[in-house]
């Protein structure tokens, strides 16, 4: 893995703590880049009805402000930094919203959240890594494909794209390898090559939001236990 592809992300985050247009459709990439996560932290913190408005709501600030003036590689992962910064924004729209109720009169109650007692709903913490291992995987996905595009395998990669999602069944190989024109060996053989970039890829794209001397591996182990 070389220096160059580590230092991308935190680039595209230094790049973006400006006033500059390159600054601008930085931070636009990033908002992009890691709306699903804040989107499902928010979801699993204060419910689904206004998720989609208090993400919109956050990215405008990130977008309209400097918030990201904080974030360096020298202070962490930039999982951990958006992840805060996503807290920070809702417990400031969560006070003032009750600062709003006191000043209008209206009584304090206090509704117990439905889905506190149930057990099996991952809290919003765990709702964030596992959406933020999802983006991540999905652009390592997306970056194998162009690298086979350009190496003129497209085609290729379309038809074994199963055994990297996990979509293959048993008895698909022989049906796999007639329709490539190659012996089942054959199809083994590119598989293994495959699904080895895949995670190649995969390692490159979260050491690209960690500080430079952390390990990708632990950080990958960590954010697959959350899938």
């Amino acid at each position: 893995m070389s220096s160059s592809n580590r230092e991308t992300r935190w680039s595209l985050v230094t790049r973006a703590q400006g006033d500059t247009p390159d600054a601008r459709l930085a931070l636009s990439e990033l908002c992009e880049i890691y709306y699903a996560p804040v989107l499902s932290y928010i979801r699993a913190s204060s419910g689904p009805d206004e998720a989609a408005d208090l993400t919109h709501a956050f990215f405008e600030r990130i977008l309209s402000g400097d918030s990201l003036k904080g974030a360096s590689r020298e202070r962490g992962r930039f999982r951990s930094y958006l992840l805060g910064a996503a807290k920070h924004f809702l417990c400031e729209t969560r006070s003032k919203e009750q600062r709003q109720k006191r000043g209008r009169h209206f009584p304090h109650l206090d509704f117990q959240d439905e889905t506190s007692g149930d057990d099996s709903t991952p809290p919003p913490d765990a709702e964030f890594d596992r959406a933020w291992a999802c983006t991540l995987i999905d652009h390592a996905l997306h970056r194998l494909g162009d690298e086979m595009e350009r190496s003129g395998k497209a085609v290729l990669f379309q038809t074994l794209l199963p055994w990297l999602t996990g979509a293959a069944t048993h008895g698909d190989q022989a049906a796999t390898a007639a329709t490539l024109g190659l012996s089942e060996t054959a199809v083994r053989v590119q598989v293994h090559r495959m699904r080895k970039r895949f995670r190649e890829l995969i390692e490159a794209e979260v050491a690209q939001t960690l500080e430079a001397d952390a390990d990708p591996v632990a950080e990958l182990r960590h954010l697959l236990s959350a899938c």
